[in-house]
């Protein structure tokens, strides 16, 4: 049987997309995902992280709330949601988002792990996708890319990249032992922050040594003010997908803190604990905050030891850092996947390997306009700062099964913006 969708991996974005096909009862689909089962960034699951987004904004609730996959029914099923109206709160942990996210999963059949993809190609003699995964070869009218970014380590840390050196995406699940190391975390985002706080907390033994080196200017918090809010609604993305790429790239340099910030009440938790540290409980400053650093190599000089390199931001001037145990909280990047290899020939991207992404989220390529190639977490460049955030997962969700039925199933009709984004009277 050909299907009418497959889905290439599953994390929270191909997993809405999966939830609103299966709601709406008219697409047959399958999901396919290398893992052996559910995990999101489980290298990142720490025992103070929480998520930047609210409640409301998860697979399906902007969009359907009265979908079964929304997270009040999952606190319902759960049997929780009295406790959890208790708790009060707007922003819950990774833990339980993670958690609702595994519950999404068991209620849908159709999503199949350890089926890594190995290829996807056009048959154009039988007018469909043919996508080959471990375990078989399936055929399709439709697929969406959504094996997400790669953890990201620039180039003047590979070469120590080893035991003790490695990305922040595997802390949690190497479990490392700070005790009594001189321990470095680079990278000012959110990443860095839970690492830094989890530090603090003796989560992986106490350091004789901790350093939160950062490029930023600053240890800046997510700029969640009101209005900076409006970047991340359907009219913004509209507008700003119409924008000259010039300008677009513009607009997302000027986007870096409400899109790549660190929440507020991480940084307040952190402060209130180098205070109680150090002027409480007056004991040894042994932690070292270093803003507007930028690392220029980090070199193994033993299997435990480390001499890093950065330049100072406002002198200009070189400075070296050891350590015993290097972090690299430098974030994820995109790519183009292995799996897409037969396709690429086909398919516009350029030289930053940026996918060529309509408004509806498919792909520009040279093929049958009847068949369409969709992606997500993949159009940051066309779609402005929100692609990568989970605030309209269900929206672009919806606006991909619009396009795909070729109708409005979803009412996703723009509302007035409470910002004139665009020129007019």
């Amino acid at each position: 049987m050909t299907l009418d969708l497959i889905g290439v991996g599953i994390g929270p974005f191909n997993l809405s997309l999966a939830a609103m096909a299966k709601d709406s009862g008219l697409i047959r689909s399958a999901f396919f995902d290398a893992n052996s089962e559910f995990g999101w960034h489980p290298g990142m699951l720490l025992p103070t992280a929480t998520m930047q987004t609210y409640v409301l904004q998860d697979l399906v609730t902007t969009v359907s709330p009265r979908s079964e996959f929304s997270f009040i029914n999952y606190l319902v099923e759960r049997k929780k949601i009295y406790r959890f109206l208790a708790t009060e709160q707007l922003i819950i942990s990774r833990d339980e988002f993670s958690d609702y996210l595994r519950w999404a999963c068991d209620k849908m059949p159709n999503l199949h792990f350890s089926h890594p993809v190995e290829q996807i190609d056009f048959n154009d003699s039988e007018g469909c996708f043919e996508v080959q995964t471990s375990q078989g070869k399936f055929q399709s009218q439709h697929i969406c890319l959504g094996t997400g970014h790669a953890p990201w380590v620039p180039k003047a840390a590979q070469s120590a990249l080893g035991k003790n050196c490695f990305h922040a995406a595997e802390i949690a699940l190497l479990e490392p032992d700070f005790t009594g190391k001189r321990v470095i975390i680079v990278g000012g985002g959110q990443s860095g922050a839970d690492v830094m706080l989890n530090t603090l907390d003796g989560h992986w033994g106490e350091p004789a040594n901790l350093s939160w080196l950062s490029r930023r200017p600053n240890f800046q918090p997510l700029d969640e003010s009101i209005f900076t809010n409006e970047y991340f609604t359907p009219e913004y993305v509209n507008y700003f997908y119409t924008l000259p790429e010039e300008v677009r790239q513009q607009e997302i340099r000027t986007q870096k803190l409400p899109s790549d910030g660190i929440s507020y009440h991480t940084l307040e938790k952190i402060y209130q604990h180098l205070y109680h540290k150090f002027d409480v409980l007056q004991q040894p400053r042994n932690v070292s905050l270093l803003p507007h650093r930028a690392l220029k190599s980090v070199i193994r000089r033993a299997e435990d030891r480390f001499e890093l390199k950065a330049e100072h931001g406002l002198s200009q001037c070189d400075e070296h850092f050891e350590a015993d145990i290097v972090i690299l909280a430098t974030g994820y990047r995109p790519g183009l996947p292995e799996y897409l290899k037969p396709l690429l020939e086909r398919i516009p991207y350029d030289g930053e390997q940026h996918l060529p992404l309509e408004a509806n989220f498919n792909l520009r390529w040279n093929g049958p306009d009847t068949h369409r190639i969709y992606a997500v977490n993949a159009g940051i460049h066309s779609h402005g700062s929100a692609e990568g955030q989970l605030t309209l997962t269900a929206w672009r969700s919806a606006k991909i099964i619009n396009h795909l039925l070729g109708k409005a199933h979803y009412d996703i009709s723009p509302s007035q913006s409470l910002v004139q984004w665009w020129p007019g009277k």
